[in-house]
């Protein structure tokens, strides 16, 4: 039933009636979004198979044979339906699809606001939609037998806490430190997913310090965190992991959107810094012309938060399926099955999978700032971003720069990430790429034996280098010091003879 204070703002506003008719339209409307998508992927995924099979009769008819078996009929049917979902997911016509859906959804929830307590129903639909994502996860579990797989491959001590952000400085590390900053739309898990892939246990072999900031599961309480909230905990983070390590400056490794805010701490507090290294992180957002972005740049960030309040985790998720569904789903079981023999793949498998489906929510607020002012304003490179009333100028990063990038990443285009060395004054700018995705930099067998190692000796050559920089910068303020001296001391025996 509706309360005495909905009756009473109904009766003032709109009858009953007409609000009814309102929320059946916006029903009907959003249905026929969905619809519309629906149909997309149906005709790319029919489109496909139909230019496959007619490549096939064509290739019989010219005394080729029949395609080179089932394996390279499903490839080629793969290869095309990517270059057929990437052009119809980045149009102007399904981006209008998806807002209208959206908007739909919102009128709808804000109509629904006004009368009923949506808020205890936002809340049992997330939990449900978590619920989901376990019950997969604990089912896959039980068929590979993986249940007791640790979530962390490495152990660590918790130095720091903040809200749900924790500090962890992992044991066993030695010599210079870095602090790893990661995502805030996924858990750092895959930073140290196993024993076989962990980037941290990597790192600690090459000869590092390792520090990683866990941004925690930010829930309907953190909803008002925001760019100078996230800033001001790394500030405080680093200032622990530099009195923790016993050094004036320390190395900084952001991941993703942590790259966002790595560049951003990096302009403000440089000082605290040896070095930065970026990867697979968004930039220059108007090169950025993967599907997320473009989805991203199409939504209204404003309203979805001013309805909901945060960026919901198991939403983040659904989109990135949709990003190609065959590939992301039917694929990569397959590719399961046929190494289910191979343990060490299995584990690995089974990690991801449990990390990729563990998204927290975005705080509004942090989340509004990124597509607002970052995705559609670009106000990185422009310079038009302010964090605690500071603006954040990228061309005050001198400091040596590392960027890292997937050549085949599908969430962050690596043009988006490599334009940093064209807005930063660094002196030093070094490029690291491998083959693969933005997740094979942490788990692929190339990122372990080749890109791993060359960062963890680029870190360290870039520390002593720094360090030897200040020292000699030291021995020459003495120097200049001692002259100095000398020529106060020449003038007062010449003023005294």
């Amino acid at each position: 039933m509706a309360t005495e204070y909905t009756r009473e703002w109904v009766k003032r506003t709109v009858p009953l009636p007409m609000l009814y008719n309102k929320l059946a339209l916006e029903w009907l409307g959003m249905v026929s979004s969905m619809l519309k998508i629906s149909d997309t992927y149906s005709s790319v995924f029919y489109n496909a198979l139909m230019m496959v099979l007619q490549e096939d009769d064509m290739a019989m008819g010219r005394g080729m044979g029949r395609g080179r078996g089932g394996e390279d009929l499903y490839m080629r049917l793969l290869n095309v339906m990517d270059a057929m979902l990437d052009e119809e997911l980045k149009s102007d016509r399904f981006a209008h699809m998806l807002t209208d859906y959206l908007d739909s959804w919102l009128s709808i929830h804000a109509i629904m606001r006004r009368i009923y307590p949506v808020r205890h129903y936002d809340i049992i639909f997330e939990e449900m939609l978590v619920e989901q994502f376990r019950s997969y996860t604990r089912m896959l579990s039980f068929m590979l037998s993986t249940y007791d797989l640790p979530m962390d491959a490495s152990s660590y001590d918790v130095i720091y806490r903040k809200g749900k952000t924790r500090l962890l400085h992992y044991r066993g590390g030695r010599g210079y430190p870095v602090l790893i900053v990661y995502a805030m739309i996924n858990r750092y898990h895959i930073m140290d997913v196993s024993r076989d892939k962990s980037v941290v246990k990597r790192l600690m072999d090459e000869g590092l310090d390792v520090y990683l900031l866990d941004w925690g599961h930010m829930d309907y309480d953190d909803e008002h965190l925001s760019l100078d909230d996230y800033i001001h905990i790394m500030d405080e983070a680093v200032d622990r992991v530099r009195e923790e390590s016993g050094r004036d400056r320390i190395s900084m490794l952001g991941y993703c959107w942590g790259g966002i805010v790595s560049l951003i701490y990096a302009s403000l507090y440089r000082q605290k810094l040896n070095s930065l290294i970026v990867m697979a992180a968004p930039v220059d957002f108007d090169r950025d012309d993967g599907i997320l972005a473009v989805w991203a740049k199409a939504m209204d960030a404003r309203r979805l938060v001013a309805e909901y309040g945060h960026m919901n985790g198991q939403v983040l998720d659904i989109a990135f399926l949709l990003r190609n569904p065959v590939r992301y789903t039917l694929m990569k079981y397959l590719n399961l099955l046929r190494r289910l023999n191979d343990r060490p793949f299995v584990e690995t498998f089974f990690a991801v999978e449990r990390w990729l489906y563990n998204t927290p929510d975005v705080p509004g607020r942090f989340y509004e700032q990124i597509i607002e002012d970052l995705y559609k304003g670009n106000a990185l490179v422009k310079g038009t971003l302010k964090v605690h009333g500071r603006s954040v100028d990228l061309k005050s990063i001198d400091l040596p720069l590392l960027t890292i990038v997937a050549e085949n990443d599908d969430l962050t285009a690596p043009t988006s990430t490599l334009a940093v060395n064209d807005h930063v004054s660094s002196r030093e700018k070094r490029v690291m790429s491998i083959p693969g995705g933005h997740v094979g930099l942490c788990i692929s067998s190339i990122a372990h034996k080749q890109l791993w190692p060359n960062v963890a000796r680029w870190i360290m050559e870039m520390a002593r280098m720094v360090e030897e920089n200040m020292k000699m910068g030291d021995r020459q303020e003495e120097g200049r010091g001692v002259e100095e001296g000398k020529g106060k001391k020449a003038a007062d025996v010449s003023a005294g003879g």
